[in-house]
């Protein structure tokens, strides 16, 4: 997501649909036209990446950790959705102590899900299930 102008990682812990009234209404009336709604996440932010890690895996590893800072961002502040997997790696000065690295495109290209697809059917099989078979 992004936030007052920077990328950041964080968890959504929820979504809501927030009744706020709009910043140029008139302050005498009561018109329903002064209200309007907002759709807002409600997100665990992520500390910024290790620098050292990230630098030593020629920017590969976003490793970061989980902070207490808990913020209600715009919905339409979401860039991208990702993944944050745990890890505890030893850093480069000595510590090791339980991170999050972040994947981009988390989905069915990391899963089997027991369909054959010709990328994975390999031709020499075919040769030698013949041979395989007891007559």
């Amino acid at each position: 997501f992004k936030v007052a102008g920077q990328f950041r990682f964080g968890e959504v812990q929820y979504f809501t649909r927030l009744t706020v009234e709009v910043e140029d209404a008139n302050e005498d009336s009561d018109n329903e036209d002064n209200w309007h709604f907002l759709d807002v996440a409600v997100i665990q932010v992520y500390s910024l990446p290790d620098k050292a890690l990230l630098q030593l895996s020629s920017q590969m590893v976003a490793s970061c950790t989980r902070s207490e800072q808990v913020l209600a961002i715009n919905v339409k502040d979401i860039v991208s959705v990702i993944t944050m997997v745990p890890h505890k790696p030893t850093l480069p000065l000595g510590l090791t102590e339980e991170h999050f690295f972040m994947i981009e495109k988390p989905g069915l290209d990391v899963s089997d899900l027991g369909v054959c697809y010709s990328a994975y059917h390999d031709e020499d099989d075919e040769d030698n299930a013949d041979d395989a078979r007891i007559e």
